[in-house]
């Protein structure tokens, strides 16, 4: 391999730069990892259009595969240089109280080493990216590296499903058929709960049904509380997920639920700061329970690994778009449009 790799940074609205730096060596148990397809989540897509402009200078891109080329002599992880890997590229010290009480998700310095002006980010959308051991699953079997960069998506959908507590039979509403929305879909089916899709965009309703939704729900032409109540007999929904991030439809979500129904809020919210109104009286009268959850745990991630690897879950569906490193900025364009689920770029 050469001397020099290429990175890209999200400086400012619409702007990249590509900046081209030594290729590092890794050190006490770090590996390095040649990167090979990274999807571009909502993160990346709303730092790219300006929708979020508090983490410029941004190293995006942290759904991403790879093969493994070195590691410190130190590591003990079972992964040799050559290996189909994927990256988790949540920073996690392990030493905090939240990392300690199993939030490590939410690790309480997982930003610590931030320099305000200094890029910073998972990094991603690189040639190479040096990660910590912990940070690395390896792949077995002939999954496509396009197909395993899903793996940090999917992880993140395991942790909502099991927060949300799903059981069989249950009745579950998805409000938003993005591609997040879609693998909850995925995982909710397998877990035996009848699935409804809320859904104003004919084109993503209609890959709702085409994946197993058993109804979908139009929220432009439809009341989503009479539908939801009209297609469970009365009773409400179970669970509902809200995957997509508007804060009206987490007030209106709340009353289609059913007595102890459960509103995972799976999305994150902009512009920060948005504000619902509830009825305290719903959580005391009908015992319902208002949630959320962000990112995975290492256990979500080392599931979501082996579901995709096992070729159980088939996120293929989902893959819209497959751009070059070369073409980032239309790979992120592209994401960007409303009928595409998840795009990716190739290294």
């Amino acid at each position: 391999m050469g001397h020099t790799y290429k990175r890209a940074i999200l400086t400012a609205p619409k702007e990249i730069v590509i900046e081209e730096l030594p290729i590092p060596s890794p050190g006490p148990g770090q590996a390095l990892v040649r990167v090979k397809a990274c999807a571009l989540c909502t993160w990346e897509q709303r730092v790219y259009s300006g929708a979020d402009t508090t983490t410029y200078p941004l190293l995006g891109g942290h759904e991403l595969s790879g093969v493994l080329v070195e590691v410190d002599s130190g590591v003990r992880a079972k992964a040799k240089p050559g290996d189909h890997v994927v990256v988790a590229r949540l920073n996690r010290c392990f030493e905090c109280t939240s990392c300690r009480r199993g939030l490590d998700n939410v690790c309480d310095n997982a930003w610590a080493h931030h320099v305000p002006g200094v890029p910073a980010g998972p990094g991603g959308l690189a040639e190479y990216v040096l990660a910590d051991a912990y940070q690395i699953f390896p792949v077995v079997g002939d999954v496509p590296f396009i197909e395993s960069c899903l793996s940090e998506p999917l992880s993140c959908v395991l942790r909502s499903v099991k927060k949300a507590a799903v059981e069989p039979g249950d009745n579950v509403v998805i409000i938003g058929a993005g591609i997040m929305g879609l693998l909850h879909l995925t995982m909710l089916r397998r877990l035996g709960a009848r699935v409804f899709v809320s859904e104003p965009n004919p084109t993503r309703a209609a890959k709702a049904c085409e994946l197993g939704a058993s109804d979908t729900i139009d929220p432009s032409r439809e009341n989503l509380v009479d539908r939801v109540k009209a297609l469970t007999g009365g009773r409400g929904a179970d669970v509902i997920v809200v995957a997509m991030g508007v804060a009206s439809a987490i007030q209106e979500a709340v009353q289609a639920l059913a007595k102890g129904g459960r509103l995972m809020v799976y999305a994150s919210v902009h512009p920060s700061g948005s504000t619902i109104t509830i009825d305290p009286n719903l959580f005391h009268s009908k015992e319902i329970t208002l949630t959320g959850t962000v990112s995975q745990g290492q256990e979500e991630f080392l599931q979501a690994v082996s579901l995709l690897t096992t070729h159980t879950v088939d996120v293929r569906p989902l893959i819209t778009n497959v751009f070059p490193f070369a073409q980032l900025r239309e790979a992120l364009e592209t994401a960007m449009d409303g009928n595409n689920y998840r795009v990716v770029v190739t290294m």
